[in-house]
């Protein structure tokens, strides 16, 4: 009996240790079973991939000293992908001038949940449902893909649709939610404080404080053999508030942080000047004059600088977009020609969590496809010299470097991480200022623009539709070329095309600042950071912001 008692109990300890790999085996065996008999298939499938997040998150809210949520969560999704044909022609190749709306349809097909218990069984029949019904759809498209290519003329770029990967065995210590000692009780107290600050400003219309504390458990398993298990835990403290001006322009503010240890947080004090802060240039925005249509000098604080780099260059090195014939492809004929000022750099940078005393949201060891996230050079002293890759190669690139990525309901494609804007020659503040007046008196302008916050952007690079960007500031001023104080002003967008505004760039400053966000693209939401300098543009343009057509509220606020 005794001997017996001590087998069982060697069981249940092995159980134990090795349940943390239950569900990455059962993905691994899933998806080697399902490949093997997919191959038989008329049409065969080469290769099948199973990611899935296993989220928990507590997520609190609180406005005007109130708390309005304080939710916890837990779910578990899953995105399955399969590729038939062979690497050189799959489903996934580009339909040229078809309906691809059942292409959008297919990359969404492959989202589900898991559940939240461990249940190998019950996760195998949901693999195998999502599995089979992905493989239908692949066969489907590859009909289309082939009947494309039969009658289009050829391709511009000829590489493969998928690229040639060598498998990694990657495998994380779990983090537990418990290990990241939160207490939402404490953290109820701490926003209510935070969010009571808006109460005394009758101009705000709005606020809301939120913190999202949110640990993700990401599995990754392939045909190829890649076996992934990572762990991502983090905290974002979100400030938003807004005010209306009386012809009835929206004026929103707000203020970010994030970090990946809750005691990398700023402190009580911290929030609580910033929520001031805000409040106080609210009230200030709210009755500062409507800026004009402009073209002539800029200067761009860090913050915007970030945006500005993310939004007009980032994109336009993403290696899978660069293999569309629709994309205008800006500089996928530019490697090795100058791009930037001699002495400005642009590094992609995954692994890394801090740069420059920042968090970086973009951080990842491995990205949605299995392949380690990799450092890439792409400016080196204003030279242009590689894109960021996923598994989708172009002509003189055919292997990944780690970026690809998608949100969990999307298959994943060449999307951004961390970038690293740096300059070999910066100035000081009181450089760049001389620099932006010398150029206002040159060109004969009363004033330029000094671009503080910024909200986000967003950019179009297709062939059919202007080759342009859109950068949406809520903190602007005037500088005045005859040295009278800076003049806050409101309702500019700053707009442009990329090459036209990249010959313009003329000085990076000193003082660092960070961009970190979600950036939406055809596979969902990603996490990114950008860190950039201060930049001085000699020639951008600007145009007014939409204004809202609803007047100020009628009642006053209580």
């Amino acid at each position: 009996m005794k001997k017996i008692f001590f087998l069982v109990l060697i069981f249940v300890c092995t159980l134990k240790i090795t349940a943390q790999d239950l569900l990455l085996q059962t993905l691994k065996s899933e998806a080697d079973r399902n490949l093997t008999e997919l191959k038989k298939q008329p049409v065969p499938a080469y290769y099948i991939s199973y990611r899935v997040y296993d989220q928990t998150s507590y997520y609190i809210g609180a406005s005007y000293g109130n708390i309005i949520q304080s939710i916890p969560s837990t779910q578990r999704l899953f995105n399955a992908a399969v590729r038939v044909g062979s690497p050189e022609l799959d489903n996934t190749h580009e339909i040229k001038e078809g309906n691809e709306q059942g292409y959008a349809d297919y990359n969404y097909a492959g989202y589900g949940s898991l559940g939240v218990e461990d249940n190998p069984e019950a996760w195998r029949l949901t693999l195998w449902q999502k599995t089979d019904a992905m493989y239908v759809a692949a066969t489907k498209r590859f009909e289309k893909v082939k009947a494309n290519v039969a009658v289009k003329v050829s391709s511009e770029d000829k590489s493969n649709d998928f690229s040639v990967e060598t498998p990694e065995r990657y495998i994380e210590k779990p983090v537990k939610f418990s290990d990241a000692k939160f207490d939402p009780k404490a953290w109820e107290e701490k926003l209510k404080k935070y969010s009571a600050v808006f109460k005394d400003n009758k101009d705000i219309i709005d606020s809301q404080i939120f913190l999202s504390a949110e640990l993700t458990h990401k599995y990754f398993a392939d045909t190829d053999g890649a076996e992934i298990f990572e762990n991502r835990l983090c905290f974002y403290l979100f400030i938003n508030a807004s005010a209306k001006a009386d012809d009835g322009m929206e004026l929103p503010l707000y203020k970010s942080y994030f970090a990946y240890d809750i005691k990398d947080l700023p402190s009580d004090e911290q929030v609580i000047a910033d929520a001031k802060q805000i409040s106080e240039t609210l009230s200030k925005l709210r009755v500062a004059p409507v800026a004009e249509s402009y073209s002539g000098p800029v200067l761009m604080a860090g913050q915007a600088a970030s945006v500005f780099f993310h939004e007009i260059f980032g994109h336009r090195i993403e290696g899978a977009r660069l293999k569309k014939e629709d994309d205008a492809q800006t500089f996928k004929k530019k490697v090795g020609d100058m791009v930037l000022p001699d002495d400005i750099s642009v590094t992609f940078e995954p692994q890394l969590k801090k740069s420059h005393g920042f968090s970086l949201n973009g951080q990842y060891v491995f990205d949605d496809e299995g392949i380690r996230g990799k450092r890439v050079e792409i400016v080196k002293n204003g030279k242009l010299v590689s894109f960021l890759m996923s598994r989708v190669p172009i002509t003189g690139f055919d292997k990944s470097n780690g970026h690809g990525r998608g949100q969990i309901f999307y298959n994943t494609v060449t999307r951004q991480s961390n970038t690293i804007i740096e300059s070999a020659n910066p100035k000081s503040d009181k450089e760049m200022r001389a620099m932006m007046i010398e150029q206002l008196k040159k060109e004969g302008k009363p004033y330029g623009y000094l671009m503080d916050q910024v909200a986000g952007g967003f950019t179009t690079t297709g062939r059919y539709m202007p080759n342009a960007f859109n950068v949406t500031p809520l903190l602007v001023y005037r500088i005045y070329a005859d040295g009278r104080p800076d003049e806050m002003v409101r309702g500019v967008d700053l707009v442009g095309t990329p090459l036209a505004i990249f010959s313009q760039i003329a000085a990076c400053g000193k003082d660092y600042d960070i961009f970190n966000g979600t950036c939406g693209a055809e596979s969902g939401g990603v996490p990114v950071a950008s860190i950039s300098p201060s930049i001085f543009v000699k020639m951008v343009e600007t145009q007014k912001k939409p204004k809202a057509q609803s007047q100020p509220p009628i009642l006053s606020r209580p």
